[in-house]
């Protein structure tokens, strides 16, 4: 960037060339004689000339006909803005215009035209002559009207917001008064909605964009650089800010002569003066307060930007356009303010010290409760700086320190590493290959006293002794070959074994034969491994792993899920949590907490403290135990999602929320039941059920939360005691017939009802975290196993315990519950994203159960 220039010289960004063919740039405006208020090269569609480029001029106020403000490379949607259109009250269109717009729809799809008038505001114009497209000429697109205020408004909004501000002698009652009189946070939260709709027409609609309000140079401008900084996490960079700032404001128009010309405190009311510029940077506050980490600028950056909108030795924001700027010669005669700020001094002061990428769409919230009143900017003069300066430089003192100690780590671990490498190659020798992105462990055959590499099977040809392979491309290398490749520094080993590589390859076999031994192959990521690694040893440490919290963990599920992640995971990297005291084997075996979920702040410190990246919320109220208790069950299983909903979003979480059978009703389709259908449950636990998958799937879409959800079917298990559910009889049938012979069941001997022994269950469960984002296609998932009724169930159970009788005595809260559910799952959609597969049938669970419970029982004497 240029050190001269009145706004300095930024190119436009690349994506608006290289990612689609459908637009391109034209110089219709190179002598500023088309639009006045554009600058010299806009970027249009590529099917419409510059000809018609004039005739769409013509009937835009001002000349500003609709260019591309923003291309969304997620889906290919784009936001463009112009002015109104010069309807009047005869209804006049022009085909020119209506071409244009429509060449950004893609096929099939329709767009928004977002004004920023009030329908009122925008009829009045009408009248005037100006007015909004007519939906009968421009039937693919659907008009929005969201009122954003203008001009004098705005000025006396901020004069009123100064005042009270600056008079300190007013009473909380006078001054909260005067800050709801001056409307000034209604107007923030006016344009924080208007752009918020924008973006999740482009992101979540997948719909293209028109944004415009009268002349276009102000509210069109808050809105589409507020939407972009939404969407692209390039523009919550500084130089990606500048860049907006250059690009949406300097070079589309804004006239900052006439808007910031004076300040609240002067007396004379300019028609023209109105604070959009600093509603603008207020907003971008309000986000950066939500999303403080997600931000490479600071706030004083922001303040910066709104005292050189005012006042300022740089001729950046001098003038009302480019063309202005052009005939006073300002870039020639004036430095440019970017100069200034990318300097290595003021880029670390206006730098966020918490700044990590984030490269997700980040969605505010706009309700009153999240707005607050800018104290950098209004209350500056009010408050001391003192301590919130020296509150600051520690924080960067903190940070910084806590990165050198971050890198002394890692430079010990890898010392560690290489000394546990050489301690281990003396017990247990091993040779430890990176190849095609993985890590392979690879034990030595201990032949006599000499450890030699004798035959290794690993996927390729066997060869003769000793292994003449240490991994070539397809196939084992001889031992001249991979001595030759050693020499040249090709060979993928180990560089602490080096040596004895060299030595294994001049030996000669052992004459043992060949040899079958376990290869442990560990996926690995681009952060685990340098890209430069020259295949040293690697320690994957527990801290690999993700961090795992279990809510409701001493439930069915939750003893089971903790003990097969504990494997997987390690121990510590597991905390199972409930309000109930664990059995002493459940105590033992891994960290246990008390964990409150309608305890919000004690759930969040377990979060933070124990620095938790996956969850899986099991606390929930069965269907049967729920009914009998539905304002405890409303507590828990609603209020006590809410809060995991909000910590999880909060932490950047992956979140997993169970959902059941319960979740649907009598109307829904019962065999089998799809994915998506009608639910309308008809018990307190099934509306909490569908109440968690669609807030799971809205703070999905609405905070980019990554959320996951699987139906259960009734789950069987030997480890835990039934929990009072509807379809527990399953479970129970078990330990009855071991103990008694009997069975009493509470269900009609024909109700069938999905089923799936856990083991199935927390392998789905498991199945499901794991797999990649891409290739979930929906957040909730049926999954299914088998499908079997009562009588069915006595039937096999009868197999093993012949005497085994079974009475049925209906209990019709339950069987009410088990006719408004499913009798079979459809889970073809979980079975081909992401290759779900159970292994259990009835027999298999019948057996599996009676190994597990009755090894010393009647079935031993039956048997």
């Amino acid at each position: 960037m240029g050190r001269r220039g009145g706004c300095g010289r930024v190119k436009l960004p690349k994506w608006e060339m290289n990612q689609t063919d459908e637009w391109r740039l034209s110089c219709i405006n190179k002598d500023f004689s088309v639009c006045p208020s554009y600058p010299a090269v806009v970027v249009v569609p590529k099917s419409i000339n510059d000809e018609e480029l004039r005739r769409v001029a013509l009937f835009r106020q001002g000349s500003r006909f609709p260019v591309l403000s923003y291309y969304h490379r997620k889906n290919g949607m784009v936001m463009m803005r112009s002015s109104q259109p010069l309807t009047g009250t005869n209804g006049r269109r022009c085909k020119e215009d209506e071409k244009l717009i429509n060449a950004t729809l893609r096929p099939g799809k329709r767009g928004f035209i977002i004004d920023t008038r009030s329908l009122n505001v925008a009829q009045q114009a009408r009248a005037k002559g100006g007015g909004f497209e007519q939906e009968v000429h421009y039937p693919q697109w659907r008009r929005i009207h969201k009122g954003i205020e203008r001009f004098n408004i705005l000025q006396e909004s901020l004069i009123k917001l100064v005042e009270a501000c600056n008079d300190q002698s007013h009473n909380m009652d006078r001054w909260l008064s005067k800050l709801e009189a001056s409307n000034w946070l209604t107007h923030v939260k006016e344009i924080l909605t208007t752009a918020c709709l924008a973006a999740q027409c482009i992101d979540r609609e997948g719909a293209s964009v028109l944004v415009h309000g009268s002349e276009g140079t102000d509210s069109t401008l808050q809105v589409t650089s507020l939407a972009q900084i939404i969407l692209d996490p390039r523009c919550r960079t500084i130089r990606g800010f500048e860049s907006l700032v250059v690009r949406e404001w300097l070079q589309a128009g804004h006239p900052f002569q006439q808007r910031c010309a004076q300040s609240a405190y002067s007396n004379s009311k300019q028609k023209w003066e109105a604070p959009v510029f600093l509603l603008f940077l207020d907003c971008v506050w309000q986000i950066l307060r939500q999303f403080p980490c997600s931000f490479e600028f600071n706030e004083q950056f922001l303040i910066m930007l709104f005292e050189h909108a005012y006042a300022s030795q740089f001729g950046t924001f001098l003038g009302n356009s480019e063309n202005e700027r052009a005939k006073l010669k300002l870039p020639q005669k004036t430095m440019s303010l970017w100069s200034w700020v990318n300097r290595t001094e003021e880029m670390n002061r206006f730098r966020n010290p918490i700044y990590e990428a984030n490269s997700l769409v980040i969605w505010p919230a706009v309700a009153p409760q999240s707005l607050q009143l800018w104290a950098g900017v209004f209350l500056r003069w009010n408050r001391p700086s003192k301590y919130l300066d020296e509150a600051q430089e520690e924080m960067v003192r903190i940070i910084k320190y806590n990165k050198e100690l971050q890198d002394k780590v890692k430079v010990l671990r890898r010392h560690l590493a290489e000394l546990e490498e050489d301690e281990g190659m003396r017990e247990n020798p091993h040779l430890t290959v990176i190849w095609d992105s993985k890590v392979l462990v690879l034990p030595l055959h201990r032949c006599g006293s000499t450890p030699t590499f004798c035959h290794v099977l690993i996927g390729f040809p066997q060869r003769q002794c000793p292994i003449n392979c240490l991994l070539s491309s397809a196939s084992a290398l001889s031992p001249a070959e991979g001595q030759q490749q050693l020499r040249r520094g090709k060979m993928p080993i180990v560089r602490n074994l080096g040596r004895a590589a060299s030595q294994l390859l001049q030996s000669s076999g052992c004459g043992c034969g060949i040899s079958v031994v376990p290869v442990r192959c560990i996926g690995v990521s681009p952060r685990q491994v340098a890209s430069d690694a020259s295949f040293h040893s690697v320690t994957f440490a527990e801290s690999d792993h993700p961090r795992v919290l279990i809510t409701g963990g001493l439930g069915q599920l939750g003893v089971g899920l903790a003990k097969l992640l504990r494997k997987r995971f390690g121990k510590n990297n597991v905390i199972l949590s409930d309000i109930r005291k664990p059995a002493d084997n459940v105590f033992y075996s891994g960290p246990f907490i008390f964990a409150d979920i309608l305890d919000y702040k004690n759930l969040r410190e377990i979060v933070v403290n124990n620095r938790i990246t996956w969850l899986f919320h099991y606390s929930a109220l069965l269907s049967a135990v729920g009914e009998a208790n539905v304002p405890l069950a409303r507590a828990v299983n609603i209020t006590g999602l809410h809060n995991v909903l909000d910590i999880a979003a909060e932490h950047n979480l992956r979140l997993f929320v169970p959902s059941t059978i319960g979740a649907f009703g009598p109307t829904s389709p019962r065999d089998p039941t799809p994915d998506l259908c009608i639910q309308r449950p008809r018990t307190i636990y099934g509306v909490s059920k569908v109440h968690a998958e669609l807030m799971g799937e809205y703070y999905h879409y609405r905070y980019g939360l990554d959320f996951r959800c699987l139906r259960y079917p009734g789950i069987i298990s030997a480890d835990s005691q039934p929990g009072g559910g509807t379809t527990d009889y399953a479970v129970q049938i078990f330990h009855d017939a071991i103990k008694s012979g009997k069975f009493k069941c509470y269900l009609k001997p024909d109700t069938r009802l999905p089923m799936m022994y856990i083991d199935d269950c927390l392998k789905a469960t498991l199945e499901v975290m794991e797999a990649p984002a891409e290739s979930l296609t929906m957040r909730t998932y049926n999954i299914n196993a088998m499908s079997f009724s009562p009588e069915e169930l006595a039937q096999e159970v009868q197999k093993y315990v012949p005497e085994f009788q079974v009475t049925y005595s209906v209990d019709q809260v339950k069987q009410a519950i088990a006719d408004s559910w499913p009798m079979n799952f459809d889970d073809s959609n979980a079975r081909r994203d992401w290759g779900w597969k159970h292994d259990y049938d009835l027999p298999e669970l019948v057996t599996t159960m009676f190994s597990y419970l009755g090894s010393d029982s009647r079935i031993a004497q039956a048997n």
